[in-house]
Order: structure tokens, then C-alpha cells, then sequence
């Protein structure tokens, strides 16, 4: 059957005639678009704990803008493959240094308020984009505005300092000593302003890229709390691409519907704030993956509460905020989990099993269509228990200061043999950065 359709707005999906039989072909650009970001959190494993966090989240931003820019000439499909490539590349190594970045300046009593504000301004991002969309109607001027925007958030960037912690297990002493001058500065401390009569203790651990990854077999808790938080990452994602959120059928209008979800993106990160400072690390995201599975059960039923809402649909919305909650805390926890020596690299790998969950969870969702609904449900209920489990077997790093290095790790754990290796030189110890 013919039909004729008229729009003031234009889309790359009516100008390359991407509708009905090959409307597959819009899931495959957003496919790609995670396949770069997991292409970028692992080549981030090379970059953050040897090239600093700000460089990498520099050229993050710098990759990001070109491709979104060049998009605005993208001339067919198998181009704006590519393009959503490079940007998801660019866009996660720019989120994931400055999470780093942001956590190591942070003290411990702010960390966690610190964190979800990061999470919130990223939401936050979201509705300028939504905003964007509304009121661009081309979508090649639509990437060209986006691409701007990326290179003018590069300016704060160069700018700020890089963190103090990852200079001194660098051995940039002098320089560590300089941001912390500058800091107190700001902070009127008059005290801490003659940084030449202070002594940093510090060990410096500068090493190749193999020499890192030796230390995760040489050091049985950063192993053990490394490959636990693989496996929460991937099942956090799991669950938030694979649960039937309903954000989409929230409301008519599309737009009304991406404003809602991102509303209730910045709900369920700034209720992670009360949280950690009451339960803390631990405990707060093992209750909210608790309240997961609770909803995951409430969503199976059949049971019409009003003419347009239906049990399953409001249970599937606030699992959607409870699990968010989860993802937002799996941030903190992994970055203080691993020692500043090995941030970079323990983050970009969590956040690339990320990926491999949120790929596993959008198929997962095909089983609502060859199956009862309630078997994914069910399936999403016993990861959840799985996630739960394995955040038991974690360090709780409430109230604790982040680790530096293995050693440090290992120490936080009880392990008393480490006490005894040489941990640096000096009078004063880095601890309220």
C-alpha cells in the first residue's frame, strides 16, 4: 500500500528511506554506537593511568566533536555507522576520565554527594539534548549544534588541574604540591599555603602497560574485587537495558516522554545522596537491588489499575528508577574499590562489561515476544539475587579513604602482611585531598 507523509522536521531515517521493512536498520545505529563505546573503554586502559585522566577525557571530547560534526555531512547509512562508532568511542572515554578525575579531588565526606552530582548534570545533559532535538528540525544541523557544544566543553577542562593523587604516584611531587597550594588558596587555608615544610608520603608506581596487568595476579584482593565488579557491571546494564522500563509509553508525545525519563534519571541519582550517607556503600546498593527484585515480581501479575495503567507498567517504572539508583552507586564503589594507580584502568574495563550487558539485555527483551513474559522477569529477578550476592564478597569503602595503590588495597581488606611493605617517605600523608 502507497501512502504519503509530510513533516517540518527531517531525519536521517526519511532521507536515506530507512522505514518499514528496513526499520531494523535505526537499532543497528544505535548498536554501533555501544560497539564504540567499548572500543574506547578499552583502548581508555592504555590511556588514564599513564597519560592522566584530563588528557584522556580531552580527547575524548576532541574525537566525540569531530564525528558529530562530520556527521552533519554524513551522505549515507554506512557512514553514519562510523560516525556513531567514533562518537561512542569518544563520548565514554570523556565521561570516564572525568568520573576519575572528579573522584580522586573529592574528600571522602563529599565523595558520594560528588558522584550523583556528576550522574545529574550528565541527566541534565540529556534534557538540553531533548531540547536541541525540539527545536532544531533538520538533524544535520542537529549533530553540527551537538559537535559545537562538545568542543566548548573542552575549554573548562584545560583549565582545571589534574588530580593530586594521580601526580604523586606519578612522582610529579612539586606539581602535586602546586594544585594543593592553589586548592587552599580557594579554600582559605592559611595553613596548608608553605607546601615547601610539608612532606607528602606517597609511593610512586610508574609502570608499562604489562606491569599493570601483573599486579592484578600478584594481588589476590584487587583480582578478586576487579572481576566482582565485572560482574555487577554487567548485570547492572543487563537490567537496565534489558527490564521493560515504559518510559516510551509514558506519554503521546515523544518529547514529553524523553523529558519524563530523564526527570526520573535525576530522581534515582539523587536519592543515591540520602542513601550512601545512611546505609552506605554496601548496603545502599544491595537495598535498592533488593527493591529491583521486589518490582521485577510486582511486574507479573495481570492486574489493570486505571484504563491507561496497568500494574506491570508502574512496576516497570520504578524498577527503572531502583535499578538506575544501583547503576549510579556501581560508579562510586568500583572508583574507590580500585587504587588510584589502577583506576583508569579497572573503570574503563568495568564500564566496557557494561556494554557487553546492555548489548545482552536489549536481546533479552525478544523473549517478551517468543515466550511469557514472566520468564524474562524471572530471569532478571535471579541476576539480580547474583548482583546481590557478589556486592556481599566487596569491601565496604564507606567513610574510607580511596586506596593509592595494590598495597593499599590489600590493606583496606585486613590483609596484615601488606603492613609491612615500604609504603613511601615523609611526615604528612596525602589524605585530605
Amino acid at each position: 500500500m502507497d501512502f504519503n507523509w509530510t513533516s517540518q522536521r527531517t531525519s536521517f531515517s526519511m532521507d536515506w528511506g530507512i522505514y518499514c521493512e528496513s526499520e531494523s536498520k535505526l537499532s543497528v545505529v544505535s548498536s554501533f554506537f555501544f560497539i564504540g563505546a567499548f572500543l574506547g573503554l578499552v583502548s581508555s586502559t592504555a590511556i588514564f593511568d599513564r597519560f592522566g585522566r584530563k588528557n584522556g577525557a580531552i580527547a575524548g571530547n576532541i574525537i566525540a566533536g569531530i564525528a558529530t560534526v562530520v556527521g552533519t555531512w554524513a551522505p549515507s547509512f554506512e557512514v553514519m555507522l562510523a560516525i556513531r562508532v567514533l562518537q561512542g568511542i569518544g563520548m565514554f572515554m570523556n565521561l570516564t576520565g572525568i568520573y576519575c578525575w572528579v573522584v580522586e579531588f573529592s574528600p571522602t565526606h563529599l565523595r558520594g554527594s560528588l558522584s550523583a552530582l556528576i550522574l545529574i548534570m550528565w541527566s541534565l545533559g540529556y534534557l538540553v539534548i531533548v531540547l536541541i532535538g525540539y527545536l532544531i528540525h533538520s538533524w544535520k544541523y542537529i549533530f553540527l549544534t551537538t559537535g559545537t557544544l562538545n568542543f566548548l566543553l573542552i575549554i573548562p577542562l584545560l583549565l582545571y588541574p589534574i588530580s593530586p593523587r594521580f601526580a604523586l604516584v606519578r612522582g610529579r611531587e612539586e606539581e602535586a604540591k602546586r594544585i594543593l597550594k592553589a586548592f587552599s588558596k580557594v579554600c582559605n587555608n592559611e595553613g596548608a599555603l608553605d607546601m615547601d615544610r610539608v612532606d607528602l608520603s606517597y609511593t610512586t608506581k610508574v609502570q608499562n602497560y604489562a606491569d599493570q596487568f601483573k599486579d592484578f595476579m600478584k594481588y589476590p584482593t584487587l583480582r578478586k574485587q576487579t572481576l566482582l565488579c565485572f560482574l555487577c557491571w554487567f548485570t547492572v546494564a543487563f537490567l537496565f537495558y534489558g527490564f521493560d522500563f515504559g518510559w516510551g509509553k509514558i506519554s503521546s508525545n515523544l518529547y514529553a516522554s524523553y523529558l519524563l525519563a530523564a526527570l526520573g534519571k535525576v530522581f534515582s541519582f539523587t536519592i543515591t545522596i540520602p542513601a550512601g550517607h545512611f546505609l552506605g556503600r554496601k548496603k545502599s546498593v544491595q537495598f535498592f537491588l533488593v527493591l529491583g527484585v521486589i518490582f521485577f515480581f510486582l511486574a507479573m501479575p495481570d492486574l489493570q489499575i486505571s484504563e491507561d495503567w496497568t500494574l506491570e507498567f508502574a512496576a516497570c517504572l520504578v524498577g527503572s528508577i531502583v535499578t538506575s539508583s544501583a547503576y549510579a552507586i556501581n560508579y562510586l564503589y568500583t572508583s574507590e574499590l580500585a587504587p588510584t594507580t589502577h583506576r583508569g584502568t579497572v573503570m574503563s574495563l568495568s564500564s566496557s562489561c557494561a556494554r557487553l550487558g546492555s548489548f545482552s539485555g536489549i536481546y533479552a527483551t525478544l523473549l517478551y515476544d517468543i515466550t511469557d513474559r514472566r520468564v524474562p522477569l524471572a530471569l532478571f529477578a535471579g541476576m539480580t539475587m547474583t548482583y546481590v550476592v557478589a556486592v556481599s564478597f566487596l569491601t565496604d569503602t564507606t567513610g574510607k579513604s580511596i586506596p593509592e595503590t595494590p598495597q593499599d588495597v590489600e590493606i583496606m581488606a585486613g590483609k596484615e602482611k601488606y603492613h609491612s611493605v615500604e609504603h613511601g617517605t615523609g611526615k604528612k600523608r596525602l589524605e585530605s585531598v
